[in-house]
């Protein structure tokens, strides 16, 4: 069954995170597996795309809310491009709200797909949150079905939407692209890895405090940092401070396509967040890639990572534990290599594209024949 699908995103490639990643896969897949696709998305600087993407100014985010009519211009794109669905992605961004109210008026099918958690480890606040985001409940509640990335994000969508049941469908990663090629040719270096917007709830400033103990044990260490954002020059003057500029290398925003390599030549990949992950797509990238992870315990890092099987989890999750788990698996080359088998093994299992984007496509299905939805991935995450 071919279909014309309408995903609607605040964010797509070039801008970097998860949410831009997951709808450029998705419209990827989908446009490879003959359904005809397009995006609309913000302006930005573009890239050529083998999807039809179409760009709008920025819209008032809080007169949505109000009875003022503001989704003309999706309601022109929509009208235009005749979408047998619309597939919003990210439930508190403008686009993606607008785009559901649109397609609403229009009595087009709608599916929205959380990629957010916040607050997750407190469910007061959570419960609190539903209550005030009782305008967001609005338009949450009209979609025909509302998918979650992760149990965390399912859980926190649920407060805007008590009477829906969420579907759990994670991220996926291509598991073709990212693969285990080789191993580094050069072994001068043992490198850590990180791959992600540099802000402060990433970690990233307690991942380089930790550089100051492991410099003394493993002389040639060298963190490699992929991405760019608001915290590089707290960053980068730590880096100055601690006299790491020797152990450090900032590669700024890198190219999809120069990622592989990159994982590849890392010995291992580290993300020690603070909050605020639904999931992490960076960590799935690495564990196909079959680089041992060292994540934080928290929110959707630790529904991905089986500690000690496919990965190792932070507990404390400060300087002086960092180092410490690194420091394992420096001097254990076999539990490196256990881990990183187990968690290619994993990726390929549940996570791999081609099998993530059937599962959408049955809730595709599902709603044009007005059918009760599945219950897919929710019964054995």
């Amino acid at each position: 069954m071919k279909m014309r699908i309408m995903l609607a995103t605040e964010w797509l490639p070039p801008d970097i995170g998860g949410v831009a990643r997951h709808v450029d896969d998705l419209a990827k897949k989908l446009s490879e597996r003959g359904h005809k696709v397009a995006v609309i998305t913000r302006k930005k600087r573009r890239i050529n795309k083998h999807y039809e993407v179409y760009e709008i100014d920025k819209l008032n985010y809080l007169r949505i809310f109000s009875g003022i009519r503001t989704n003309f211009p999706i309601r022109r794109i929509l009208k235009n491009f005749e979408p047998d669905i619309v597939h919003s992605h990210h439930a508190f961004t403008p686009i993606p709200l607008f785009a559901l109210r649109a397609a609403k008026n229009l009595n087009l099918p709608t599916i929205l797909t959380n990629h957010s958690a916040y607050f997750y480890e407190y469910n007061y606040i959570l419960k609190t949150l539903g209550y005030i985001g009782f305008p967001f409940k609005t338009f949450i509640e009209k979609s025909d079905a509302i998918i979650s990335v992760s149990k965390i994000s399912a859980n926190f969508i649920q407060q805007f939407a008590p009477r829906k049941r969420i579907l759990i469908i994670p991220n996926g990663v291509d598991v073709n692209h990212f693969r285990p090629i080789h191993k580094k040719d050069d072994d001068s270096e043992f490198v850590i890895l990180f791959v992600s917007r540099i802000v402060r709830r990433k970690g990233l400033h307690l991942l380089v405090e930790s550089l100051r103990y492991l410099k003394k044990d493993i002389p040639n260490i060298k963190l490699v940092i992929v991405g760019e954002g608001t915290f590089e020059e707290y960053i980068r003057r730590r880096v100055y401070d601690l006299d790491l500029k020797k152990n450090v290398k900032f590669m700024g925003k890198i190219k999809d396509k120069e990622l592989p390599a990159v994982y590849n030549n890392a010995d291992l990949f580290v993300l020690p967040s603070l909050y605020g992950e639904s999931f992490g797509i960076v960590v799935l990238e690495a564990m196909a890639s079959g680089v041992p992870v060292i994540v934080s315990n928290i929110g959707g890092l630790k529904e991905i990572v089986n500690n000690l099987v496919d990965g190792i989890l932070l507990e404390k999750n400060d300087p002086k534990e960092i180092y410490e788990k690194i420091m394992i698996l420096y001097k254990n080359p076999d539990l490196r290599r256990y881990l990183s088998k187990n968690a290619r093994r994993k990726v390929e299992e549940k996570y791999d594209w081609n099998k993530i984007i059937c599962n959408i496509e049955k809730i595709y299905i599902e709603i044009l024949e007005e059918k009760k939805y599945p219950l897919l991935y929710s019964k054995n995450m």
